[in-house]
């Protein structure tokens, strides 16, 4: 008998360029050099971002009145609405690029070993 109780959750996916000045990014796509994902805080008040960038992964709430809708965020950025089904028995896999692309999957319960850039991941999501 299955007991697992998978459950839905919905997160605004947003690539964009990055700042930094790193070599890697010269082999990733324009506007799809970095990935975080955003979401409503369960009261509707906030918005949820968790950003993991080159030396920490950052968590933090924005206000709905500053930030109205999420463009307002991200305003020059490729943005997907995600309805992400999580199930708690798929595990995860221990050996992975830890890097932005992976604190997404995680995020969205996505076990995909090969995708580690985030064009990759954006095509995994925008077309399967």
């Amino acid at each position: 008998m299955d007991t697992t109780d998978k459950y839905t959750t919905h997160w605004y996916v947003i690539f964009r360029n990055t700042t930094l000045n790193h070599w890697v990014f010269r082999w990733l796509e324009p506007n799809f050099q970095h990935v975080y994902a955003v979401k409503e805080s369960p009261g509707g008040e906030f918005w949820q971002v968790v950003d993991a960038k080159n030396s920490v992964t950052e968590v933090s709430l924005l206000s709905k009145l500053d930030y109205p809708h999420i463009r307002c965020i991200a305003p020059d950025s490729v943005i997907l609405s995600i309805k992400a089904i999580i199930n708690p028995n798929d595990y995860r896999y221990t050996f992975c690029v830890f890097n932005c692309v992976e604190v997404v999957k995680s995020l969205l319960g996505i076990r995909a070993f090969w995708c580690w850039t985030p064009y990759q991941l954006y095509k995994r999501l925008s077309h399967g």
